[in-house]
């Protein structure tokens, strides 16, 4: 028989959780503490997702991928696997929230930023810095970091139900935004993304944090603010 196992729900911010998480692990060192980000084998893990593409994909390379980025773990992630198979030359677009943007500070600052806060509805972006290693790899690969708002990421999840009938949270949003709002031509037209785009990859990554009574909030959401 397993022991019972118990937990405790933080609702703030993942910050908030990881501190109270270290507190118990202090108090408890026989406790293991696997950290959802900012580790090695979660990268290893996440790095598999661009080896399935490539068997889905064959000898097509994807003209960029788009990705959202939390605490940095998927999009690390994602640049190891993009190393590993050749693929390294690959815009990635980096996707965050306003006010969960911790890389976008980031690399505005060239240097690794925390936020005083996390403000987006996108909780599960909420981590206040991003881990060390997908910021140095903003030095050394094409990483686009680009935010959008809580109203553009939830309008694309109302979108992205109506069209393929799945449910996302505002944090997959921030991806599915740049294609629904068309900030997409916008990098296009600004340089940052090439003009002549096909095959554009979007990691749609995410459900947990979402039920009918969300998207209904999140519906009333958009109209309150339009």
């Amino acid at each position: 028989m397993l022991p019972e196992l118990k937990y405790k729900l933080l609702e703030k911010i993942w910050d908030d959780a990881n501190a109270a998480a270290m507190e118990e692990i202090k108090a408890n060192p026989d406790y293991a503490f696997v950290h959802p980000f900012d580790h090695p084998t979660i990268w290893k893990g996440n790095s598999t997702v661009i080896h399935e593409m490539k068997q889905q994909l064959g000898n097509t390379v994807p003209g960029c991928i788009i990705a959202s980025c939390g605490g940095g773990g998927l999009l690390t992630g994602i640049i190891q696997g993009l190393d590993e198979i050749g693929w390294s030359h690959v815009p990635v677009v980096a996707m965050e929230t306003e006010g969960a943007d911790c890389l976008a500070a980031s690399v505005a600052a060239n240097k690794l930023v925390t936020l005083p806060d996390i403000t987006s509805i996108a909780k599960s972006l909420g981590s206040r810095t991003v881990c060390q290693q997908l910021f140095d790899y903003t030095k050394d690969h094409n990483i686009i970091s680009h935010t959008i708002t809580d109203t553009a990421a939830v309008d694309a999840c109302i979108k992205f139900a109506d069209d393929h009938r799945m449910l996302v949270e505002p944090a997959c949003g921030a991806s599915l935004a740049v294609i629904y709002s068309g900030d997409i031509q916008k990098l296009q037209g600004t340089g940052k993304l090439p003009k002549d785009l096909d095959n554009i990859v979007v990691v749609v990554c995410g459900g947990n944090s979402v039920s009918m009574q969300t998207m209904e909030s999140y519906k009333m959401l958009i109209s309150s603010t339009t």
